[in-house]
């Protein structure tokens, strides 16, 4: 039934909350090792749970509005991500996730008035989504470096920098966070071009000029905030990292 579906998608989003928080305080738990597989038990029964509920939504009639799900799979996007950069494997397959929250996002497009842009314009549900990509694809090429993997290495920053290059020079106005993380890709590219690949620039030139606006789109994010009491800025910094609150699904 419906209501079942919606049942099972709430507790499935709880699972996701204790593996996350057990994963990232293993270190400091009584039991390491116990919070470890207790976390990647957790984060399996979400994965299955979450296949479940799409396997037999359409069946049951049970579609939940397109906003939902797009910020679910956001938030299992970067909560992935935070894992792997604290070097987890990638045990859920996060590129099926990204390729979910673009087609969700698409169909979103298809209607002027979806809830989905309620608060935020198109560009900027795709700066979010792009943000997280590039966000994975920098984290690869990091791997990548570890490994002596430099052709896989080059092929993500490329792939990042070209995400980046969409986002500034396509859309209007960009997400301060965006900015910086496509910022950082351009950057890390810089390091892999020639000055005829540049149009005659130094790379050192435009990579000294990349931290320049890099560091001017910091600033005017800390001053946005510098305003605001300890609990707003706290939250703004966590909405930022991903939010995995209960209530955000």
């Amino acid at each position: 039934s419906e209501n079942y579906l919606i049942f099972m998608q709430q507790l499935s989003n709880r699972y996701f909350n204790r593996a996350m928080f057990l994963l990232t305080v293993r270190g400091d738990h009584p039991q390491p090792a116990q919070a470890e597989s207790q976390g990647l038990m957790d984060l399996c029964t979400c994965k299955d749970m979450d296949q479940e509920v799409v396997d037999n939504g359409d069946r049951e009639g049970f579609k939940g509005d397109n906003d939902v799900y797009f910020e679910l799979l956001l938030g299992r996007i970067k909560g992935l991500i935070i894992l792997m950069t604290m070097g987890f494997e990638d045990e859920w397959g996060i590129e099926d996730l990204f390729d979910g929250a673009r087609t969700a996002l698409v169909r979103a497009l298809k209607s002027p008035n979806h809830t989905l842009f309620r608060d935020l314009e198109p560009a900027g549900q795709m700066q979010r989504l792009d943000s997280a990509l590039i966000e994975y694809y920098l984290l690869l090429a990091s791997r990548d470096e570890q490994q002596d993997g430099e052709n896989e290495k080059a092929d993500c920053i490329n792939k990042a920098a070209a995400i980046g290059v969409r986002m500034l020079f396509e859309d209007d106005y960009v997400i301060g966070e965006a900015a910086v993380l496509a910022l950082k890709a351009l950057i890390e590219k810089t390091q892999l071009c020639t000055s005829d690949e540049l149009g005659g620039e130094d790379p050192s030139d435009v990579r000294s000029a990349l931290f320049q606006y890099r560091q001017k789109v910091t600033e005017m994010m800390s001053l946005s905030c510098a305003g605001k009491d300890l609990i707003a800025r706290e939250s703004f910094a966590s909405a930022n990292i991903g939010d995995f609150s209960m209530e955000a699904f």
